[in-house]
This record gives C-alpha cells, sequence and structure tokens, in this order.
C-alpha cells in the first residue's frame, strides 16, 4: 500500500479562502461585530476616508486584526504583520491586505478611547443576547506587569542613597588622583568623576520633580507604573487591573485601571461602573476582604448596591480568642457593650464624639478572668469609632450570606487565569495608563468574546448579531423620525 497523497504545491488552483475557515472559528463572531459596528461613532479615526491623499487602511480591517491578535495571545506589531503572511483566518478576515508593523502600532496608538469603546459597544450586545442576569457581579483586581523594570523606579530614600554612594565614589577617586602619577589612572579617574557627578545630577532632578509633584516615587520608562507586589513574593513595576464578572455566563461588565497596588477604595468605584453598563441601580457585589473598609463600603450603600464584602479582623481581633474585640457585643438600644462574661461596659464619652470610649471599672476590678482579658491595663477599654457602624452592618451582611459569598471566587478569579495564561496577558507592551487602558480592553473584549462562544457557539452568536444589527437600524429609525417630525411621532415603537 502506498501514502496519501496530497496537492502538488507548484499546481495552480482556484481556491476560496472562506473554505479554509472552519464554521467554528471564532474569527466569525470576530468580523461579523465588527462589520456590524458603527466604527465611526466610536471614534475611530478615517472610519470615513477623505477626498484627497493617499488611501488609509479601512479601520475594520485594524481593528480585525487587533482583536484576533489579542484574543489569540498574539500582540507585538511584528507579529501581527506576520500573521497576515502566514495566517490563513487573518488573511480571511483582512481580504489578504497586509499592513506593516507601524501601520499597525501606529493605528493601535492612534485609537486608544475607540478600543476602549469597542468593549463597550460589545458589551451591549451582550445586554442584548440577555448574557447579563444584572443581580450579582463579583469585583476583584490583580496586578500585570508595565513595560518597565523596577531599576528605572526611583523613591526619595533610593535617590537619596544613589547620591550617598555617588559621593562617596569621587571621594575615592579624588584621592586615587592626588597619589597616583599614571597618566592612564589618572584620565580613567577623572572619567570616573564626571560619570557619578552626571548621576548625582540626574537623581537630583528627579528629587525636585518629586518634591514639586508631592509624588513618592518617579519612573524614566512609564511614569504611570508604580512599584507593586508580585506573586513571586517580590515586587514589580505593574497596575492594578480591577474588573467586574457577571455572575449568569461570567463575563466582564466593565474594568478599570488603578495605580494604587491595594483594592482599598475601589468597591464603589467599580459597583458605579457596573451600574452604568448594566443601566440599573439595584445589583449585588461580592468582594474579598481586600474591599473592607468603612467610607467605601458606606459610598457603595448609596449608590443602592449591596456590597457582601468578606470580614477584615478589626485591630484588637484574634480569631478564637475568648476575649478579642469582636467578642464584645454592642447594644444599640442601650448605647453599650456586653463582655463575653455579660458585664455592661459603658460609654463615657458623648454620643457626638468621633472616638467614643467605653469601659467599667468596677466589672473588671471583680472579674475572675481579668488576667486572660486584660493586658497591662487595669481595666478594659473598647474604642468605637464613626465606621463601626457601618462595618458592623457588612460584618452581619457578610455572616448572613457566607454561602452566596462563596461564589466570587469562582465567578470572578478565573477569569485573570484565561487573561494571563491562556491570552499571554501577564504584561503590558504600551507605557502609560491611558494606553494600558486601551490594552487592557482589548485583551478583555478577547475574553468575552472567546466566552461567548462557549457559551452560545458560533452559529447562534452570529443569529443574534443579525438581530442586534437590525435592533440598531430600527432605533435609527425611530431617532430620526423624532428628530424630523416629532409632532406626527406616534412613539408606538417597542424598542425605542
Amino acid at each position: 500500500m502506498g501514502y496519501i497523497e496530497g496537492k502538488s504545491r507548484y499546481q495552480t488552483q482556484i481556491i476560496c479562502l472562506d473554505e479554509y475557515v472552519g464554521k467554528e472559528s471564532v474569527c466569525r463572531i470576530i468580523d461579523r461585530f465588527i462589520e456590524g459596528a458603527d466604527l465611526k461613532g466610536l471614534g475611530f479615526k478615517r472610519a470615513v476616508p477623505k477626498e484627497l491623499g493617499r488611501n488609509p487602511y479601512d479601520p475594520a480591517y485594524m481593528v480585525k486584526l487587533l482583536v484576533y491578535g489579542y484574543e489569540h495571545a498574539i500582540r507585538s506589531s511584528r507579529k501581527l504583520e506576520e500573521l497576515t503572511l502566514v495566517n490563513i483566518e487573518v488573511m480571511w478576515l483582512m481580504d489578504e491586505l497586509k499592513p506593516d508593523f507601524k501601520t499597525i502600532a501606529d493605528f493601535r496608538r492612534d485609537n486608544l478611547v475607540p478600543l476602549v469603546n469597542l468593549l463597550s459597544e460589545y458589551n451591549a450586545f451582550l445586554d442584548f443576547c440577555g448574557l447579563f442576569g444584572k443581580q450579582l457581579v463579583a469585583i476583584d483586581g490583580t496586578k500585570i506587569k508595565a513595560s518597565n523594570n523596577k531599576k528605572n523606579n526611583y523613591s526619595k530614600k533610593k535617590l537619596a542613597r544613589n547620591i550617598e554612594h555617588s559621593e562617596q565614589r569621587i571621594k575615592e577617586y579624588m584621592a586615587l588622583l592626588s597619589e597616583s602619577d599614571d597618566m592612564d589612572e589618572a584620565c580613567e579617574a577623572n572619567n570616573k568623576i564626571k560619570e557619578y557627578e552626571k548621576r548625582i545630577e540626574k537623581a537630583k532632578g528627579y528629587l525636585n520633580s518629586l518634591e514639586a509633584s508631592g509624588g513618592n516615587e518617579i519612573s524614566t520608562v512609564d511614569p504611570d507604573s508604580r512599584l507593586m507586589g508580585n506573586n513571586r513574593s517580590g515586587v514589580d513595576m505593574g497596575y492594578n487591573i480591577q474588573i467586574s464578572v457577571d455572575d449568569k455566563a461570567h463575563l466582564v461588565a466593565a474594568f478599570d485601571i488603578t495605580q494604587n497596588p491595594t483594592d482599598h477604595g475601589q468597591l464603589s468605584n467599580m459597583a458605579e461602573k457596573t451600574q452604568e453598563v448594566f443601566l440599573k441601580k439595584e445589583i449585588t457585589v461580592l468582594a474579598d476582604k481586600g474591599y473592607y473598609g468603612g467610607d467605601d463600603i458606606e459610598a457603595t450603600e448609596k449608590l443602592g448596591v449591596t456590597p457582601i464584602v468578606a470580614r477584615q479582623l478589626k485591630p484588637g481581633e484574634k480569631d478564637g480568642k475568648r476575649f478579642s474585640l469582636d467578642k464584645f457585643v454592642y447594644n444599640r438600644d442601650k448605647d453599650e457593650y456586653i463582655c463575653p462574661e455579660g458585664k455592661q461596659l459603658m460609654a463615657h464619652s458623648k454620643s457626638k464624639t468621633k472616638d467614643r470610649i467605653f469601659f467599667n471599672k468596677d466589672a473588671c476590678q471583680d472579674c475572675p478572668f481579668k488576667g486572660e482579658c486584660l493586658g497591662k491595663e487595669k481595666y478594659r477599654r473598647i474604642v468605637r469609632k464613626p465606621q463601626n457602624d457601618i462595618l458592623d452592618r457588612a460584618d452581619k451582611r457578610y455572616l448572613e450570606n457566607k454561602e452566596l459569598y462563596k461564589l466570587r471566587q469562582q465567578t470572578v478569579e478565573h477569569v485573570f487565569g484565561t487573561v494571563k495564561r491562556t491570552m499571554n496577558g501577564g504584561y503590558f507592551l504600551l507605557c502609560k495608563k491611558e494606553k494600558v487602558r486601551a490594552e487592557a480592553a482589548l485583551l478583555l473584549l478577547g475574553y468575552n468574546i472567546k466566552r461567548t462562544k462557549g457559551f452560545l457557539g458560533v452559529e447562534k452568536t452570529m443569529e443574534l448579531m443579525g438581530e442586534w444589527e437590525e435592533f440598531l437600524n430600527a432605533r435609527l429609525i425611530v431617532v430620526f423620525l423624532k428628530t424630523v417630525s416629532p409632532l406626527h411621532f406616534s412613539g408606538k415603537f417597542l424598542w425605542a
């Protein structure tokens, strides 16, 4: 028996690229979505070609290439250029156009805001499909490495240390100059002295910039990135990416880029961004203890959102200890604390005092457990801060919804795993916060497309995109009729 034989590579053939692209290929979703999107309305440059000058590439082609690349873990403009030469699916998407890497990089740089808007447009389609439950979301943050190195980051302490080191080295070379008669050594020492003087001048310039800005650190490559802890028990330059994920299909509803290495203060921010996407106020948000903070929880509640935040130990609390602070229960009606032995600790501050103090000297004096409860103090004092009311309410809500809270991890954390591992999104290629935001939007758009394909399949997604386009066109007609003839418009369109 012989081998299965292929066709000769030198034989001229009539082929159709569409036959080489699988019916279940994600590139079909990308193509249909971009073709139906209003690129001009989203803000893409050259969405309408000019009458004069050289013809540009249609932005639709460039957007398809970027979205396909980020969805397939290929982000470098040079590698994207290579895709147009070797990848059948990209040839199909691009109609065999082959822009060079500089054109690709420039297009991405010149359309930062529109690329973020593209994610919002796709999320509007997902909402139309009913893939957002709009009831329960989980939020979390992760650090992604910036296009920067910690060696290019300077704090005041590091700069002062560098100046001190350079001055010491200058003294050493000055001493060498005064002792040495060798011309070569003297010339080398002079060069070193000039080099360290330049370092001192540069460091002092950075210090002046820090003093003027009031900042704590400065970076020479990506000035917006910050020093943050990484998952390798070290620190690196990066950004903190915040996302909210709807629990129905685990799709990313909203995101933000922060320079704060912690998640403090981001609960209300992400809740509000999610409300804007859902056009709905009443939602429940799940968050881990990194978001635990009285002011932030209160701000979230004022938005109409129900936050369920994991309880974080307050100062003075120790799990398992009988007389830890959390075992003292505040009685709001009587305005007093009840200790684990049932004794009352009365208020010794006015109700309007910021930090109120509660204690009972007599009860502590006669208590048989004072050796276990007290340290060096003669009696137990409890300080109640204004935030305690909010935190007590949050703790109660968390304890009542522990089963619901368990959904947080399985809803949001796998998203970061997919973005970082499957999509190679563990680092950014671009510098500065605005560019990083566009790159993050492309990564999350790629994730949502990937998730949509898995949840609906290509055929169903394409069908719904057709209905989505009809819906948008009908809405445009309604807007047009209202504008042209508002007096004769009946207003009976259900989609208006």
